[in-house]
C-alpha cells in the first residue's frame, strides 16, 4: 500500500509541470487579406497570419470579418516549424457596439462645443443688426427733422457734419464686424456638418454585426506557424469589358481584356494578389435531377349526397429537390510578379471547365462598390473584313470584321469598345464566344465608298387573267474612291407575302443576287477596282387578285 502511494505521487510531481506548460490561451491574429478570387457573383478570400505557438493548445480569434461571410465555406490550413493540428473551428456573431462608443461621445462633444461657438457668433450678429437698425433709424428721424427745421436755420452746419460722421462710422465698424461674423461662421458650419455625418455613421456601425472565427490549434513545442483562413463572401462580382483594335491592314485586331471589379462585401480589400475565375458557382456543380413525369385519363369529379359533408383530398405536388452547389476547388493563386510600366496581361490557368486569371499587380478594392479595372489579356485575333451597305435604310458603306478568337480562353459576354486602327467607332455588345468561335464587328462607316438608291415610281396594270400587279424599280449605284479593290456586299429585300394568293417576283436583275435569304434578304457581292463604278438594278414585281387592295407596299 505505501508503495503503491509513493507511485501515485512520483507521477503528480513529475505530471504538474506538463500540465501547466500545456494550458490553454487565446490570441488575436493580426491577420491581412493576402489574395481574392472573384467569380461572377461572389469571391474567396484569403487571410493569412504568422503566430508564435507555445506547447498545448491557443485559441486563435479572427476578428472583425464580414457578416456576408459563408460559414459553410470556411477553410484553415497552416505549417509550422513543428508538430501541430488544428482541432477546430467555431464562428461566433459580434456586435461592435463597445468598439465605437468612444468615438461616439467624442464627436458628440465636438458636435456640442461647436455648436456653441456657433450660436455665440449668431447671437453678436444679431446684436450687430440691432445696433445697425437703431443707427439707421437715427439717419431717417434726422432726414425728417432737416426738412423741417432747414427753413428756420437750423440744424447748424457743424450739426449735420456730426450726424453724418456719427451715423457713416457706426455703419461702416458695424457692417466690418458683421462680415467678420459671417467669415468665421463659415469654416465652422462646414466641419458641424463633417462631424455630424461622421456621428451618423458611427452610430450606425455602433450595433454592426460581424463575424468573428476561432480557430484552436494543438501544438507539441513552441513554434512558428504560419496560418490561412478562406471563405466565401457574396456581394462581390467582376464583368469584363474589350477594347478591339482593328490594324491599318484590316488583317488583325488587338484584343484588351479588361475586368472591372467591385464589391460590397464590408471589408476592404488592399494590395491584395487578384485572381478572376470563369467558373459560375451559381450554377452548381451537378446537372438537376429529372423528377418522374406522370400522366393519367381525366376523370370527371363524382356527384356528392346532398345530406353528406365529404372532406376533399388535397393533391400536394412535390417538386424535385434542388441541387445544392457544388463547391469552387483551387489552388492557391502564384506569386505576384514585379509588373513593368507598361500594361501586362494576366497569368492564365486552365482549369476543365473554367478559366483563373491571375493579375500580376496588387490590387486595391474598396468595399463601397467603387470599380477597379485591370487588364487581364491582350491578344492579336485574325480578321477576315468586308464592306456591307443597305442603302434602302442607310447611304453609307460599313466595314464589317469577322473575327476569330484563337485564344485558349472564353470571350465572356460584355461591352467591347471598337477602334479602327486609332480612331473611336462607337460601342457594341458581345455575347459569350467560345475558344475558336467566330463573331462579328462592325468598325463604322467607310467615306471613299459611296452608295445611292433609287426607287421608281410605282407602275400598276391589270392582268389578262384576273390579276394585278405592282412593279419597284430599283437602282443602286457603288463607287470606290479607294486606292485598293474592295468587295461590298449590298442588302436589299423581297416582300414576303402574306397569302398564297400574292406572289412576289424579282425580274430584270442586272446582277443576280448570290444569296437569297428566307426573309426576304437580297444579297450582292459587288466587286469594285479602284475609282470604278457600278449599278445594280432590278424590278420587284408583286401580283394579287383584282378588287383587293395591298397592304404594306411602299
Amino acid at each position: 500500500m505505501k508503495t503503491r502511494t509513493t507511485l501515485v505521487c512520483l507521477l503528480l510531481l513529475v505530471t504538474a509541470p506538463l500540465a501547466a506548460s500545456a494550458q490553454t490561451r487565446s490570441v488575436s491574429a493580426a491577420s491581412k487579406i493576402g489574395s481574392v478570387t472573384v467569380f461572377s457573383d461572389r469571391a474567396q478570400v484569403t487571410r493569412s497570419a504568422t503566430l508564435s505557438l507555445d506547447a498545448g493548445t491557443t485559441l486563435v480569434n479572427f476578428d472583425g470579418l464580414p457578416q456576408l461571410m459563408d460559414e459553410d465555406s470556411i477553410r484553415v490550413e497552416g505549417k509550422g516549424t513543428g508538430t501541430a493540428r488544428i482541432a477546430g473551428i467555431t464562428v461566433k456573431n459580434v456586435f461592435l457596439e463597445r468598439a465605437h462608443e468612444k468615438r461616439v461621445l467624442e464627436l458628440e462633444e465636438e458636435i456640442a462645443a461647436l455648436k456653441r461657438r456657433v450660436d455665440s457668433l449668431e447671437a453678436k450678429r444679431k446684436a450687430l443688426a440691432a445696433q445697425r437698425a437703431f443707427i439707421d433709424s437715427i439717419r431717417v428721424g434726422w432726414g425728417e427733422r432737416i426738412s423741417k427745421e432747414i427753413t428756420i436755420g437750423k440744424p447748424t452746419t457743424a450739426e449735420m457734419g456730426d450726424v453724418a460722421k456719427f451715423v457713416g462710422e457706426g455703419i461702416g465698424k458695424i457692417e466690418e464686424q458683421l462680415y467678420d461674423a459671417e467669415a468665421a461662421k463659415k469654416p465652422l458650419l462646414s466641419r458641424l456638418a463633417a462631424l455630424e455625418q461622421e456621428l451618423e455613421q458611427s452610430r450606425a456601425d455602433r450595433m454592426k454585426e460581424v463575424r468573428s472565427v476561432q480557430v484552436a490549434i494543438e501544438a507539441d513545442r513552441k513554434m512558428e506557424f504560419a496560418l490561412n483562413l478562406s471563405y466565401l463572401v457574396s456581394q462581390a462580382h467582376w464583368e469584363p469589358t474589350y477594347d478591339v483594335r482593328l490594324t491599318a491592314d484590316g488583317k488583325q485586331a488587338e484584343l484588351i481584356y479588361r475586368a472591372l471589379v467591385r464589391q460590397r462585401t464590408g471589408e476592404d480589400w488592399p494590395g491584395v494578389k487578384l485572381a478572376l475565375s470563369t467558373a459560375k458557382p451559381e450554377v452548381g456543380g451537378a446537372p438537376p435531377e429529372l423528377a418522374p413525369w406522370q400522366i393519367h385519363l381525366y376523370e370527371p369529379p363524382r356527384p356528392l349526397p346532398y345530406a353528406r359533408s365529404a372532406k376533399g383530398a388535397m393533391e400536394m405536388s412535390t417538386m424535385a429537390p434542388m441541387m445544392d452547389g457544388g463547391r469552387v476547388l483551387g489552388g492557391r493563386p502564384p506569386e505576384a510578379e514585379q509588373m513593368p510600366a507598361t500594361p501586362m496581361p494576366a497569368q492564365v490557368e486552365e482549369g476543365i471547365t473554367s478559366v483563373l486569371f491571375n493579375v500580376r499587380a496588387p490590387v486595391d478594392i474598396p468595399a463601397d462598390g467603387t470599380q477597379a479595372s485591370s487588364i487581364i489579356a491582350i491578344e492579336k485575333v485574325p480578321v477576315t473584313a468586308e464592306f456591307v451597305t443597305v442603302p434602302k435604310l442607310s447611304p453609307r458603306v460599313y466595314l464589317k470584321s469577322e473575327v476569330t478568337n484563337n485564344t485558349a480562353y472564353p470571350l465572356l459576354a460584355g461591352q467591347v469598345n471598337v477602334f479602327n486602327d486609332a480612331v473611336f467607332t462607337g460601342k457594341a455588345y458581345l455575347k459569350t464566344i467560345s475558344a475558336g468561335e467566330t463573331f462579328d464587328l462592325y468598325f463604322g462607316a467607310d467615306d471613299q465608298i459611296k452608295v445611292k438608291r433609287e426607287v421608281a415610281k410605282v407602275r400598276k396594270k391589270a392582268g389578262l387573267l384576273g390579276s394585278n400587279s405592282v412593279s419597284y424599280r430599283t437602282t443602286v449605284e457603288l463607287e470606290n474612291y479607294k486606292k485598293s479593290a474592295v468587295t461590298v456586299s449590298l442588302l436589299d429585300q423581297l416582300p414576303l407575302p402574306g397569302n398564297a394568293e400574292i406572289k412576289v417576283n424579282l425580274e430584270d436583275a442586272s446582277l443576280k443576287p448570290d444569296e437569297t435569304r428566307p426573309d426576304g434578304t437580297l444579297v450582292w457581292k459587288v466587286s469594285l477596282a479602284p475609282g470604278e463604278k457600278k449599278q445594280v438594278s432590278y424590278d420587284i414585281v408583286i401580283e394579287y387578285p383584282k378588287g383587293r387592295d395591298l397592304v404594306g407596299v411602299e
